[in-house]
This record gives C-alpha cells, sequence and structure tokens, in this order.
C-alpha cells in the first residue's frame, strides 16, 4: 500500500490575483518553499526485502519515499546480519564461536570481534538474572537432544551426564573493556541460539535508522524491533499465530496494536516440538533437567532491544510464572505475556506497550503483522 501527501490546492480563476507581487510580502519565503516542495514529494513506497540467514527468514519492511535509498541501507543491514552469523553461528563449523569452543580451554585469553563479545556479556547477565534459566553453555546438551529429537526419544542419563560437562558460564571470562573471552574447561560449548537472532535484528535495525529511515519493522522468524509506525496508523498490528497442539481447540491468534518503537520476541513450541509416549516435549531445553520443557508454551517479551527480548522470552519458557516475573522486574521498561495455548488464557507480567485487540474484529481495514 502507498501513502500520499495531500495534494497542494490550486487557487480558481477569480483567486488568480492572490499570487500578485503586491501580495508576495505577506508570505515568508520559507513557507513558499514549503509548499512548493509539498507539492514535489515522491509517494511514500512500501518496500519489503527478504533474506535467509540464521536457519530463519529475516524480512525488513519499510515505507520510505526513496526505494534506492531504503535499498542502499538493507544492503548494509543485511551485511550485519551476515556478520553477527559469521560470529555467533552454533551450527556453522567454521564461526568465530564454534574455533572459539574448539580451541578450549585457554591458557590467555583469546580477543574476539565487538559482536560476539557483546552476545556473550549480554547472555552471561542475563543467565546470571534468571538463575540459569538461560544458560548460554548448554551446547553439548543442545547437539544432544537435536540428535534424540531426530530419533523420537528422550536423552539417557549416560548421555546427559557427558553433555554437562563442560557447562556453567564460570567457565567463561569475557573482559568487555579488553574484547576478551577465556574459556577454561575443555569441552565447554557456548549455544547462542536464544539470543543471537535478536541481537542481528536489533543491528539491523539500527543500520536502517542511521541512514534516516523510521518506518520501518524488522522481524527475525518471529524476533521483532519496530519502528515508527506506517504514517496514518495508530501503531503496529501483530498478530502471535495459535499453537500448533493438535489437541487444543483453541486456534485463534493472538492480536495487539503496539503503538511503535521497541522489540517484541516470541519464544515456545508451536511448531518445533516431538512426543514421546503421551508427553510433548519443547525444543526448549531446561538447563536443570538437560531435557526439553514439557508444553505446549508461549512467552511474548516486550523490551528496549532485541537482544534482551529474544533472553527473555526464552528463560521465561523455562520458568514457573511467579520466577518469571521477578526476572522481567530486573529489566526496567520489559514487559511479557505467558498464553496457555490449551485454554487461550493470558498472564500479563508488567506493564505492556499494547492493547488487545479482539479476535472478532474484523481486520480488513488493517493488515497483522503475524509471528509464527
Amino acid at each position: 500500500m502507498s501513502h500520499y501527501l495531500a495534494p497542494v490546492q490550486m487557487p480558481r480563476s477569480g483567486e488568480a490575483a492572490f499570487f500578485s507581487p503586491l501580495r508576495w510580502n505577506r508570505f515568508p519565503l520559507l513557507l513558499w518553499l514549503l509548499i512548493l516542495c509539498c507539492g514535489c514529494q515522491a509517494p511514500l513506497h512500501r518496500v519489503q526485502i527478504d533474506h535467509g540467514a540464521m536457519g530463519t527468514r529475516f524480512r525488513l519492511t519499510v515505507f520510505h519515499r526513496d526505494r534506492d535509498s531504503v535499498e542502499e541501507a538493507a544492503r548494509r543491514a543485511l551485511v550485519r546480519i551476515d556478520q553477527i552469523e559469521k560470529a555467533c553461528s552454533d551450527w556453522d563449523s567454521s564461526s568465530e564461536l564454534r574455533n572459539l569452543c574448539r580451541s578450549a580451554p585457554h591458557p590467555e585469553p583469546v580477543a574476539v570481534s565487538d559482536d560476539l563479545i557483546a552476545v556473550l556479556a549480554l547472555s552471561v547477565a542475563i543467565s546470571k538474572a534468571s538463575n540459569g534459566a538461560f544458560d548460554p553453555t548448554v551446547g553439548s546438551l543442545v547437539r544432544l537432544w537435536r540428535r534424540c529429537h531426530k530419533a523420537g526419544r528422550l536423552p539417557r542419563q549416560h548421555e546427559l551426564d557427558r553433555a554437562r560437562q563442560g557447562m556453567g558460564i564460570d567457565g567463561m571470562v569475557i573482559d568487555v573493556a579488553g574484547g576478551t573471552v577465556q574459556l577454561l574447561r575443555k569441552g565447554i560449548a557456548v549455544d547462542l541460539g536464544g539470543i543471537a537472532k535478536g541481537f542481528a535484528v536489533a543491528e539491523a535495525f539500527k543500520e536502517m535508522e542511521m541512514a534516516g529511515i523510521r518506518h520501518l519493522i524488522v522481524d527475525g522468524g518471529g524476533d521483532l524491533m519496530l519502528g515508527d509506525p506506517p504514517p496514518g496508523r495508530d501503531g503496529w498490528r501483530i498478530e502471535i499465530a495459535a499453537s500448533a497442539f493438535q489437541e487444543s481447540e483453541i486456534d485463534r491468534p493472538l492480536r495487539l496494536l503496539v503503538p511503535g518503537r521497541g522489540a517484541i520476541a516470541t519464544s515456545g513450541d508451536a511448531s518445533r516440538f516431538i512426543h514421546v509416549g503421551d508427553r510433548r516435549y519443547s525444543h526448549i531445553l531446561d538447563p536443570v533437567t538437560g531435557v526439553g520443557i514439557e508444553g505446549p508454551h508461549a512467552a511474548t517479551v516486550f523490551a528496549a532491544d532485541g537482544a534482551t527480548a529474544d533472553a527473555l522470552a526464552t528463560a521465561i519458557c523455562v520458568l514457573e510464572p511467579a520466577a518469571a516475573e521477578q526476572l522481567i522486574s530486573k529489566f526496567p521498561g520489559s514487559s511479557a505475556l505467558l498464553v496457555n495455548p490449551l485454554d487461550g488464557t493470558v498472564q500479563v507480567l508488567g506493564e505492556i506497550p499494547a492493547t488487545f485487540i479482539p479476535s472478532r474484529t474484523n481486520s480488513g481495514e488493517a493488515t497483522f503483522w503475524s509471528v509464527p
């Protein structure tokens, strides 16, 4: 959809004298220039650019008058996403993170990129704040769970014990000022899958804003950074998909109106889970048990930046509601929605920067941004 400025009204035939030189001095020159400029401005374009990275789809949606400047800024934003993936990926065996873990233990601190140290430092901070519900050292458990997921079984106790040997954030020494990391344990495996995507979304968003683009939304597979809403709209309309839990009769999405500016991250097991016997397990692991949390679960977090929202959403899925509320209170400006996909009930933690839109509302007037 394109939005246009209202055209400048031209005088009727009987009003031609209004523009005579005798009347010119009544209007400041600046005002005349503004009138002329408004009449010449280009229409507002909706530009959408997709990019595959980090095992998901990133989408940049922008409302702007200059399509060329949008595409140039988007190229820089996508480069940033790829840089962060190369630094923080657990899937890419040649990534900076995998090379760092492969060389552990380190007798001396190792210089790392700014991106990697920023994500590691925030990961440790959120791990401490959540009492370990978010743990970046679960890499070995994650790989074990992937293998068991494919086999359709739970990990065996001896497998869990072996995977836990390198765990613990006390095995990482991070010097942000010095730009170094020292991993103290052999076999430590750091997995930043619960935070790096949110960090990449936020960095891409920064690139776009530095180019003067403000009406935009950056989506990284459900991790969102919102700019100012499109002109003429009172906010972004966000639709969070219902759970894919087969026994659930609640299939209506959660619809929200978000006035603008901020990060939103949703974690849960709407599409990534396995059934073992009569129990359902999420891809989100409880670091204490080493097993996927039993679901269904869904948590949506609002925060100032994408990385914090991403990590908090992961941690909250592991925690009981009371502990989740305590965690949210440690991050001023953050809030969360806990959704029970079985009965559709929603628990609000903190003050969310959004209002609920009834499911029965006809959405024909406004497009909803769907979050998987």
